[in-house]
C-alpha cells in the first residue's frame, strides 16, 4: 500500500474517531441545576468552645489567661475572632437594614456557569452575576429582609440550561437579654477557668462588658448560641444589656450607673424599631435585697429576725419583715416592665417616658426563676461557713421555693420555734406568677435544684452549680453565683424551653 494511501486511511480513521467523542461529551456536559441555602450564623463561635465570638476586639495576648493583655485588637474588622467579645459589649453581630447574609450554594451542581434569581412577593428583588461554577467560586452570599423568598438556581452548559427554584423563609432571631447578675454571668468572665486552676490574687477578669461584669459565659448568651447552632435554615442575634447589681428601677427601668441609658433605653438604641423574638430576663433578687441577706446572715445568729447591715433591706426591722415587704412589690414592678412591651405607657424609674420595645407576634418574654443555692448534694439543707442550716432553711423556703410554707416555722439557735409569715409569697412565686402578663416563667431552674433527689447548692461538691465565698479581695464579684457548671446546666434548660416554646 502507498505511502498516501496509508495517509488518507488515517486521516479517515482519526476524523471519525473525533466525532464520535464530540457527541459524547455533549451528553456528558448537560448541566445539573442542585442548590442549596443557608443563613449565615450572626451568633458565631470561631473556635468551636460553646462561647460566642464577636467582633468587639481581643486582647492581643493572653485572652484565656490570668492576665490577658490590656491592649485589644481587630475590633470593628467585621471577623469574629476567637474570644473576642461582643460588639460594644452587647451586640452578637451588626444589625443592618439590608437584611440578614444568606450564602447560596450552587456547589452540588454541573455545568459552566451559575446563577441566583430571588424573588420576594412575586417581584424579582436580585440577580447575581454569571459566574464560574468551580470549587472556589459555587457560593454567594447575599443579604435578604426576613420573609418567603424563591430562589432560582440558573446553570448553562454551552447552549444548555438547566434550572432549580426553592422556596426560602429567611428568618433571625433577636434574642434581647436583660437582669441582673444571673444573666449577665457574674463570676465567670471569659477567663474563669485561668482563675479556677490558680486562685491567687494576680488576675485580671476579662469581661464582654467592664462596667457591668457582662460574659457570653452567662447562661442567657450560652442558650442564644445553642438556638443558633439548632439549624443553618435560621440565625440568631444577641443583644445582651444585663447588668450585675440590676433591679427593676435601677437597671431596668432606671439608669445603674450615673450617665448610663436604662436597659430599656440601650436595647432601643441597638435595635432601634425591630421586633423582639425572645427576651430572656432575670430580676427580682436585688430588688429584694439578694446581697444584704447573704452579708447579713454571713454576720449576724438568727438571720431572718436581725436587722439587716447593709440595704435594702437595712430600712426594715427584720429581714424577714423586709424581705416580706419588697417581694410583695415585685408584681407591680413586673407589670411596669410588661408595658413596655405591650403597650405605649413605657415608664422609667423618675416617671420619664421611655421608649417602648416591640415583641414579634410570636414573641415571648421568658423569665427565668432563681436556682436553689441552699442544698446539698445528697438533697439536705447547707451549712456553709457562718451561715447556719437553719438560716439555709429559711432562705430556701422564703425566698426561692415558689409555694412557702406559712408561716414558715424558724428555730433559733436557742431551739425557740419563731412563725414568720410568709403571706407575701417569695421571689420565685412572684416569677411563677408572671403568667398574668403572657410571661413565660422558666421555673425548671428552680425545679432542677430546688425539688430533685440530688441539690447543687455551694455544699453541694462536684454537683454544686454555684461558687461558694470567693475571697475578701481580687476577683470577689463570684461569691454565691452559679459557676461554669451551674451556668451551662441553666443554659440547657433556658434552651429548652426555648424550643418547648416553638423556637
Amino acid at each position: 500500500m502507498s505511502v498516501r494511501k496509508l495517509f488518507a486511511i488515517g486521516v479517515t480513521i482519526s476524523l471519525s474517531i473525533a466525532l464520535i467523542p464530540a457527541a459524547t461529551s455533549q451528553a456528558l456536559t448537560a448541566p445539573i441545576a442542585q442548590g442549596s441555602w443557608s443563613m449565615v450564623p450572626q451568633s458565631k463561635d470561631a473556635n468551636k468552645d460553646g462561647f460566642i465570638d464577636g467582633d468587639g476586639g481581643v486582647p492581643k495576648s493572653g485572652a484565656l489567661s490570668r492576665n490577658p493583655s490590656s491592649n485589644f485588637v481587630g475590633a470593628g474588622n467585621f471577623i469574629a475572632q476567637p474570644n473576642e467579645r461582643l460588639i460594644g459589649g452587647s451586640l452578637s453581630w451588626y444589625l443592618e437594614d439590608a437584611g440578614f447574609p444568606v450564602t447560596l450554594n450552587a456547589c452540588k451542581s454541573k455545568g459552566d456557569t451559575y446563577t441566583w434569581t430571588i424573588q420576594r412577593g412575586g417581584k424579582v428583588v436580585k440577580r447575581t452575576n454569571a459566574t464560574k461554577l468551580a470549587k472556589k467560586t459555587c457560593t454567594t452570599t447575599v443579604k435578604l429582609p426576613e420573609g418567603l423568598h424563591s430562589f432560582t438556581l440558573t446553570v448553562r452548559s454551552g447552549s444548555k440550561v438547566k434550572r432549580q427554584s426553592m422556596v426560602a423563609n429567611i428568618s433571625n432571631y433577636l434574642v434581647v437579654v436583660m437582669g441582673d447578675s444571673f444573666a449577665s454571668g457574674e463570676g465567670n468572665p471569659r477567663n474563669v477557668n485561668a482563675w479556677i486552676n490558680n486562685r491567687s490574687s494576680s488576675f485580671d477578669p476579662y469581661w464582654d462588658e467592664d462596667q457591668c461584669n457582662r460574659s457570653v459565659h452567662g447562661a442567657p448568651a450560652q442558650a442564644a448560641l445553642k438556638l443558633e447552632q439548632t439549624s443553618n435554615k435560621s440565625s440568631v442575634t444577641l443583644v445582651d444589656v444585663s447588668c450585675s447589681g440590676a433591679t427593676v428601677q435601677k437597671g431596668i427601668l432606671g439608669s445603674q450607673f450615673r450617665g448610663i441609658n436604662s436597659q430599656i433605653e440601650s436595647v432601643s438604641e441597638l435595635i432601634g424599631d425591630r421586633e423582639i423574638d425572645a427576651v430572656l430576663l432575670t430580676v427580682g433578687g436585688n430588688d429584694i435585697g439578694f446581697g444584704s441577706i447573704l452579708t447579713s446572715c454571713a454576720l449576724q445568729i438568727n438571720c431572718p429576725l436581725a436587722k439587716a447591715t447593709t440595704p435594702p433591706l437595712s430600712s426594715f426591722a427584720t429581714i424577714q419583715g423586709g424581705v416580706q415587704e419588697l417581694t410583695a412589690g415585685l408584681a407591680a414592678s413586673y407589670s411596669s416592665i410588661n408595658k413596655c412591651f405591650t403597650d405605649s405607657t413605657c415608664q422609667g424609674a423618675q416617671g420619664q417616658r421611655l421608649p417602648g420595645l416591640s415583641l414579634s407576634d410570636a414573641g415571648i418574654v421568658f423569665l427565668n426563676s432563681y436556682p436553689d443555692l441552699m442544698r446539698s448534694q445528697a438533697g439536705s439543707v447547707c451549712s456553709y461557713l457562718t451561715i447556719t442550716e437553719a438560716d439555709f432553711a429559711w432562705a430556701q423556703d422564703s425566698i426561692v421555693n415558689p409555694s412557702p410554707l406559712n408561716p414558715f416555722v424558724y428555730q433559733t439557735t436557742r431551739g425557740v420555734q419563731v412563725p414568720l409569715d410568709n403571706g407575701a409569697g417569695s421571689l420565685n412565686g412572684a416569677i411563677s406568677n408572671s403568667t398574668q402578663f403572657d410571661w413565660k416563667p422558666i421555673m425548671a431552674i428552680w425545679t432542677d435544684t430546688g425539688s430533685g433527689p440530688i441539690g447543687h447548692g455551694v455544699c453541694a461538691g462536684n454537683e454544686s452549680w454555684f461558687f461558694g465565698l470567693t475571697g475578701f479581695s481580687g476577683f470577689t464579684s463570684g461569691s454565691f453565683h452559679p459557676n461554669p457548671l451551674g451556668l451551662g446546666e441553666m443554659a440547657k434548660i433556658i434552651y429548652r424551653e426555648m424550643v418547648a416554646s416553638g423556637f
